[in-house]
């Protein structure tokens, strides 16, 4: 090794050794520096990463909230179907019956509504409108009245709207006043039916305006001289003779008269004026919406 070469490696050796004795710096411009300073940052704001993202705690809360709900709900799903089975060996029938009846968890709402919606069974679909009945909060307060209003069983129906009525005094029921506008006349009825048996005072005014109810009628011939109608929410005019013709035609709604007798005690039979002028004529009550008329 020549002079000037062992000169070089002295300088060298001894800058090293100064560089190891000085200070670490406060920062650095490397990216995975910047990547350390942020997630500092954020954490110090009280930030959490998750899946990609920065959180509140807050945030963090309601999302293990509910992805907790969300096992609960499937839990109750397997739980349920359980029970069924146990219902059909008289051993194991009462206790699951009970168990059934005695469901508090709202979690388990979805699992009873998928179940009376498949259940062939009537006392069963009767047992689990009764657990929902049960079951606290506005949702489940809801399921019950589209059991009342859709359920393709009467039987099933009628339980739903007996469990209504032992619930007590309730808002009018949103679902149930708004199917007195739908194009269904039996469904009208239906609706008509509950609000009458729960004595619901708030929708007298969207009853009145259901007493008769205007619905398009489709009549097409097969055979000549033969003529078929059906109600379909499509307007359109009325004729005879060729093809499908449309036409307007009202009809009267039985229950919805026979609600508005047993909520107000008052009968003007058909006459829309005359329940109109009562109703004026008397307080509208807090929930009453005068919109829906």
């Amino acid at each position: 090794m020549d002079v000037g070469t062992r000169i070089r490696l002295v300088v060298v050796v001894a800058w090293l050794a100064c560089d190891a004795g000085r200070p670490v710096a406060a920062a650095d411009d490397s990216p995975g520096n910047d990547r350390q300073s942020q997630q500092e940052l954020m954490a110090s704001r009280g930030l959490v990463r998750h899946k990609g993202l920065w959180r509140t705690p807050q945030e963090m809360e309601l999302l293990e909230r509910d992805h907790r709900d969300d096992v609960g709900r499937k839990q109750w799903v397997g739980r349920l179907d359980r029970l069924r089975g146990q219902l059909d060996d008289p051993a194991t029938s009462a206790r699951a019956a009970e168990e059934i009846r005695g469901i508090g968890d709202p979690l388990a709402l979805g699992a009873l509504v998928a179940a009376v919606g498949r259940e062939p069974v009537l006392r069963v679909r009767i047992l689990e409108v009764e657990a929902i009945s049960h079951l606290p909060g506005p949702d489940a307060l809801a399921a019950l009245a589209t059991i009342a209003l859709d359920h393709p069983d009467s039987e099933t129906r009628i339980t739903a709207v007996e469990r209504l009525a032992a619930l007590g005094p309730r808002p009018v029921l949103q679902p149930v006043v708004a199917a007195l506008g739908g194009p269904d006349n039996a469904r009208i009825n239906r609706a008509a039916e509950i609000l009458g048996r729960l004595e619901a005072t708030a929708a007298v005014g969207p009853l009145i305006a259901a007493l008769e109810t205007e619905h398009v009628v489709v009549t097409g011939g097969g055979r000549e001289g033969q003529t078929s109608a059906t109600f379909t929410p499509a307007g359109g005019g009325l004729a005879l003779g060729g093809g499908p013709k449309r036409g307007k035609v009202r009809v009267r709604n039985e229950r919805v008269l026979e609600a508005l007798v047993a909520i107000t005690g008052a009968n003007f039979e058909w006459n829309i004026d005359a329940w109109r002028a009562w109703l004026a004529n008397h307080d509208a009550p807090p929930e009453f919406d005068p919109r829906r008329d």
